[in-house]
């Protein structure tokens, strides 16, 4: 089903050159409301407004005149406020009207939520705490900490891919969505080996009910699979190669440190002797000799590793833990982890995770955007689109345990890549940020970790819905009630970009999964599953 809006084609608009514009483009669609805001909108000397490359270019292309784009643009570019500009005039140029803002983890819902009752609840909605709803993992609740009765239908819902695929599930496929603005934070989750096939449902969902706007938003697309996804999507393609801030990479060896700048490509991966540190303790203690290596990111690929790491931090500052230490003043809940950060927070570090309370969560992110923490040990969940002003990051592992194979996989490109970008941000006053992280040296190791020194070389979006797994995925569609009979299946299935890409690989386009979705359907019915 082809969404009625959507133009056929549509050219991408690709910039590389520049990194400021101090003007806005002409018939830029910003309302008052964001003009006057300087959280909103930067300006130099309160008079001239400073965009990046993209924002100019989103702009100027109608994110804030309700046209659907693909935004693909290095992180620490502001594609972020492109998505808040777009939901900001979707929702007041002609209301009443709904935005739904997705996300990819459970603890950025939860933070999206809480900036969009800062800038929208007082100034937008009259106070009215119930306009803004959370939906996650973990809770359904408005601003008021209410359990809304209709949370699809609030103005403004943010929530996580998969529960938002849940509450459109239990109420049935939504058949018009032409009054909903749609932002899809980290897009190219689309293509994940574990989550990417219900995203995709979810997108084709969506689709196929005729959006009013989209907005997604992606640092790590390459070139080739942004363009099939913008085209699959009715989007306008808006690709910015260029950085505000470079990053200098670093892979630590026991013979050597191998490099990588972004600022001069040309180079390409060097390799310097004598070896750095390996060990992450040594590499924070050889950071904070240099000030403006400060603050440090440390990113653990588990919970019990930030807690082992965490404390062998302080052990070598020689830090006594103390389980009965009086609480910081922001903190209200005795929890062992609250303990513990009262005793790490006055010698300037900390801990992240999601599973932190939320006055535990907001402490540590508040002392980070006031810099009075030099190093934070933290899992991904710190690296989902969170803005702080981080100078270093450093990576305690870059394998993560596969439960299915029981073996340790190097983290994909795109992810490292995303988890890097948290430093070198909009704003901070040096001009680059650096990434750490170590290697064994050995020939495998090595051949995985140069993927992390091409930065520019997205992991590749790998469809997610094949016909091996009709059976299921038709029986999941129909048991939801996003399809009701035989035809809606195979429209549906059709419909996706999954199969958007075959059409164009394969010269027979779509006839041997026809066949697979016959042979899908034909079991379901004989089940009594569909009619």
């Amino acid at each position: 089903m082809e969404a009625a809006q959507h133009p056929a084609h549509i050219s991408p608009i690709t910039f590389e050159e520049g990194y400021v514009k101090f003007t806005l483009p002409l018939h830029h669609g910003l309302p008052e409301q964001i003009l006057n805001d300087p959280k909103l909108l930067h300006r130099i000397e309160s008079e001239t407004p400073s965009l990046t490359d993209v924002q100019y270019e989103a702009l100027a292309q109608g994110a804030a005149r309700g046209a659907s784009m693909l935004v693909v643009a290095p992180t620490s570019t502001g594609k972020t406020l492109i998505g808040v500009w777009a939901l900001i005039t979707w929702l007041f140029n002609a209301p009443p009207r709904n935005a739904v803002y997705l996300v990819t983890h459970r603890a950025l819902a939860r933070q999206k939520f809480e900036e969009l009752q800062a800038l929208l609840c007082e100034r937008h909605f009259l106070g009215d705490k119930h306009s803004i709803v959370l939906a996650n993992g973990d809770t359904i609740e408005d601003g008021a900490g209410a359990v809304p009765t209709d949370p699809l239908n609030a103005p403004v819902l943010v929530a996580t891919y998969e529960k938002y695929l849940a509450m459109l599930s239990g109420s049935g496929s939504p058949s018009d969505t032409s009054r909903h603005i749609i932002i899809c934070d980290e897009i190219q989750i689309i293509g994940d080996e574990h989550r990417g096939r219900s995203i995709e449902v979810l997108l084709t969902m969506l689709r196929n009910a005729r959006w009013g706007q989209f907005i997604g938003l992606s640092a790590v697309i390459d070139k080739r699979d942004a363009k099939d996804l913008s085209e699959w999507l009715g989007a306008t393609l808006v690709h910015v190669g260029q950085r505000e801030k470079h990053l200098h990479y670093e892979c630590h060896t026991p013979s050597r440190i191998r490099t990588f700048r972004t600022d001069k490509p040309e180079i390409g991966i060097e390799e310097k002797t004598p070896p750095g540190a390996l060990s992450t303790d040594k590499i924070i203690l050889d950071l904070k000799k240099t000030p403006s290596a400060l603050p440090i990111v440390v990113f653990c690929m588990t919970r019990k590793r930030v807690d082992e790491a965490v404390h062998a931090y302080a052990q070598s500052l020689k830090l006594k833990i103390d389980n009965a230490h009086h609480l910081h003043p922001d903190l209200r809940e005795p929890t062992a982890a609250a303990r513990n950060l009262s005793q790490f927070i006055p010698h300037r570090f900390a801990f992240h995770n999601a599973e932190l309370m939320d006055e535990e969560r907001e402490l540590v992110e508040k002392l980070l955007s006031q810099r009075e923490l030099d190093v934070v040990f933290a899992t991904s969940t710190l690296a989902a689109g969170v803005n702080f002003p981080f100078e270093t990051a450093v990576f305690d592992s870059w394998k993560r345990w596969n439960t299915k194979t029981k073996t340790r996989d190097p983290l994909p490109a795109s992810e490292f890549q995303n988890m890097a970008g948290r430093v070198g941000r909009m704003g901070l006053t040096h001009s680059h940020g650096t990434i750490i992280f170590t290697s064994t040296d050995a020939f495998t190791e090595t051949q995985a970790s140069n993927q992390y020194l091409q930065p520019d070389r997205a992991t590749l979006l790998t469809p997610r819905i094949t016909p091996t797994s009709f059976s299921q995925l038709a029986l999941q569609l129909v048991s939801s009630g996003v399809c009701l009979n035989e035809a809606d299946v195979a429209e549906f299935l059709s419909s996706t970009f999954s199969a958007m890409r075959e059409r164009k690989s394969n010269q027979t386009e779509l006839e041997h999964w026809k066949r697979a979705m016959a042979q899908s359907i034909k079991a379901l019915r004989g089940w009594g599953f569909i009619l």
